[in-house]
């Protein structure tokens, strides 16, 4: 499938700006504040979430993963699984949360025990 739109930061930095490609049958473009943008992100990702809500979620391992190094996050306790949340400041998404069941939270604990023992004090991690 063809592009059919192309986004792009304006040169000062402040607005987005969403053009329509040749191929999708569009003419004109559209230039988005970052609320906006927010706005158009966060309904499009619950117009994906709507489509794949009938499907498994796909295995993860092996799955190329953009890491987020600096931002806000929190852990809290979340009502409904009587587990924890963990929410955090997507740069590219706004505001994200993972609920995890108890067990799950457990396991995340342990890992992240394992992952602790690996450092040295330094900082760097031990050799394999």
């Amino acid at each position: 499938m063809s592009a059919r739109m192309q986004v792009s930061l304006s040169d000062d930095g402040r607005t987005a700006n969403l053009a329509f490609l040749e191929a999708s049958g569009q003419e004109g473009e559209i230039t988005l504040s970052l609320d906006q943008l927010t706005q158009l992100i966060a309904s499009l990702g619950a117009v994906r979430r709507a489509m794949v809500e009938n499907t498994p979620p796909p295995p993860i391992e092996g799955v190329p993963v953009v890491p987020v190094f600096r931002t806000n996050w929190a852990v809290q306790p979340e009502a409904l699984t009587e587990g924890s949340l963990i929410a955090f400041q997507h740069p590219a998404y706004g505001p994200i949360g993972l609920a995890l069941a108890p067990d799950d939270a457990r396991r995340v604990v342990q890992a992240l025990t394992r992952h602790q023992a690996m450092i040295h004090p330094s900082g760097r991690t031990r050799p394999s």
